[in-house]
């Protein structure tokens, strides 16, 4: 992929006396960065860095105040995006389950290959403590682990996201929030992975072998 500077020539003078009297204007900012970079696309030239700061600034006010031009909680692009984001913690939370579920088949397996006085009692408790919690069913385990969260949603709102995101996984598309970083999240006004909070039923699943 070609950098901007390979592609497009570098400015000269008169390039940066226009845009610097466009950086200069005090009424109409926005306008006045926007046209700035229609001016650098048109002449094909570089954009200078307070511009390319400047256009990235406007672009993540504007995405914050968008104005939805139709109903809904999905109606804008930021909440599309946090939907998203939500399927992506549900599937995750799925996967989980499911990997608790493993543990626990091998757990028993282990368990049923030593005599039954062999094996400690902590451990006979524990196993069927996390058999009588996936006996709720996958999807409503996840939620469980989700209890807490902005993720959280009914057992059928988390088979409907997982089964999206797994359509997703498959296409030539990664599923959403991969592309971007958390500080870049956190400027759209979104959690990132590390503000969510932990699910208030996480079982610990490192108890299993």
């Amino acid at each position: 992929m070609h950098s901007c500077c390979e592609t497009s020539r570098v400015p000269l003078e008169c390039d940066l006396r226009e845009l610097e009297s466009l950086r200069g204007l005090t009424e109409h900012k926005e306008i006045a960065i926007a046209r700035a970079m229609d001016y650098c696309v048109k002449n094909r030239i570089c954009p200078p860095e307070w511009l390319v700061e400047a256009a990235a600034s406007l672009l993540i006010d504007l995405l914050k105040h968008e104005r939805p031009t139709t109903r809904g909680r999905t109606a804008s692009c930021i909440a599309r995006l946090r939907h998203e984001m939500w399927d992506v913690e549900r599937w995750d939370a799925v996967k989980t389950v499911r990997e608790i579920r493993q543990r626990c088949k091998r757990e028993q397996t282990a368990q049923k290959a030593l005599p039954a006085a062999a094996v400690p009692e902590s451990h006979k408790k524990r196993l069927l403590k996390f058999r009588k919690w996936l006996n709720q069913g996958t999807f409503n385990c996840a939620a469980k682990l989700l209890v807490g969260r902005e993720a959280l949603a009914s057992a059928s709102t988390i088979n409907a996201s997982y089964k999206k995101i797994e359509a997703t996984r498959s296409g030539p598309t990664p599923p959403a929030g991969a592309w971007f970083d958390d500080p870049f999240l956190k400027q759209l006004g979104l959690q990132g992975s590390q503000e969510r909070t932990t699910g208030r039923n996480i079982l610990d699943i490192s108890d299993l072998t």
